[in-house]
């Protein structure tokens, strides 16, 4: 790490990732793609559910814990999935959705934990899940967004899965499942007042392959979760209003993950796939409803080639993390402080909380006021390495750092 923030100190925790992903070229599936906070412990998700590039399917995965007191990284499970993507805490509870099962895909993974308690607990109750591609507590009942093998009942058998919302009002024991008309539910927007998911945004190809199927006339983009009839479909929510001064947004593919809830709204982050020359990048966002109901969404201005990384609700406002690359090789990562009140970025020295330089981006961070931790990964959109391939800052993907006020 190089050009740190005056006033602040760097620690490596290490790379647990490399004890399951030894080879250079295993840069993706040492991805921090979520860290979490939780009974004295910091929890890094890794893996890859991707079909493609070398490291395809890289399961079963290595649950990693840091133990802030002993000071060193424990194994405490290996799931059956490919990938840990996301973490939930939930009050006294931490819980993970299981994001490609390697078992049958008759059902689909949650797993959980209590404080205080090191065992590791198996759901395996959800129908048909392939995918759990986020999950959340919404007045009580806990949501999983995903995707089901058979979400269609027309159209060839292998093309039949698709997008799917699934509520339990018993903590998972058991689950209504309503299948929608996407790919995939990717993301759950839990604000107080309402409850929104999103699916996979179409681009070209996804669009071609919904129209196939006779799913794009009834397609939306944004469901909200209504108690007594299921999930609603918002149709007049656009993908102009959802992704705001996004160039092409009701053309071009996107993924919408990593939404971040705090007692203002919501804050998310969108891969959008590229638009003309326009290559593809990551967004940030910030929602709120509004007294008619309405959603309400602002984007957060970034500096060119800079990506949005991960969010971290901190009182009543967020912590952005955020990395571009350098003219000279690597990367630059910042945490910026951000409100929703706020009409544009903000770019005094006070709303920036800390810089550093390191040879790859920064993709996760978890932490406190004391001590804040960031997962270092490989570039966003960056095609896997070949196997027996090495590049000289591969090796540093899947490295955690810990910040702290020097």
């Amino acid at each position: 790490m190089q050009n740190l923030t005056p006033g602040w100190r760097a620690t490596s925790l290490g790379n647990p990732a490399a004890s399951r992903y030894p080879a250079c070229w295993q840069s993706l599936p040492r991805t921090p793609w979520d860290l979490a906070l939780f009974d004295g412990r910091l929890y890094v998700g890794l893996g890859n559910s991707s079909n493609r590039g070398p490291s395809a399917n890289a399961g079963p995965v290595p649950l990693f814990a840091y133990d802030l007191k002993q000071r060193r990284w424990q194994q405490e499970a290996t799931l059956p999935e490919e990938q840990i993507s996301r973490f939930l805490v939930d009050g006294e509870q931490l819980w993970i959705a299981g994001e490609d099962p390697r078992g049958s895909w008759r059902w689909g993974n949650l797993y959980h934990r209590t404080d205080g308690d090191r065992l590791w607990w198996q759901q395996r109750r959800l129908p048909r899940f392939i995918h759990a591609h986020d999950l959340a507590v919404h007045q009580g009942r806990l949501v999983v967004a995903g995707n089901v093998s058979d979400a269609v009942t027309t159209g060839p058998k292998a093309e039949r899965h698709g997008s799917a919302m699934a509520v339990s009002a018993d903590s998972g024991q058991s689950w209504r499942v309503q299948r929608l008309t996407g790919w995939r539910a990717t993301a759950l927007l839990p604000f107080s007042e309402a409850l929104l998911a999103v699916q996979a945004l179409p681009g070209p190809q996804l669009k071609r392959w919904l129209q196939q199927g006779h799913r794009w006339s009834p397609w939306s983009a944004v469901h909200q979760w209504q108690a007594e009839t299921g999930w609603k479909p918002r149709h007049e929510i656009t993908l102009e209003q959802l992704l705001p001064g996004v160039r092409g947004a009701d053309q071009r593919s996107g993924w919408i993950d990593s939404a971040t809830p705090n007692r203002q709204g919501v804050a998310w982050i969108a891969s959008l796939g590229p638009w003309g020359a326009e290559p593809p990048q990551r967004s940030a966002f910030v929602g709120m409803i509004d007294s008619r109901g309405d959603l309400q969404v602002q984007s957060i201005p970034l500096e060119p080639n800079e990506h949005a990384m991960d969010w971290q609700a901190e009182g009543d406002g967020w912590l952005l993390l955020s990395s571009r690359p350098l003219p000279q090789g690597g990367w630059r990562s910042r945490l910026q402080r951000y409100r929703l009140a706020a009409t544009k970025r903000h770019t005094e020295d006070e709303d920036v909380l800390v810089e550093f330089e390191a040879p790859l981006p920064a993709w996760s961070l978890a932490g406190t006021a004391e001590q804040r931790f960031v997962g270092i990964g490989p570039p966003p959109f960056q095609k896997e390495l070949p196997v027996g391939s090495c590049s000289p800052e591969a090796p540093f993907s899947g490295s955690v750092l810990m910040l702290r006020p020097a």
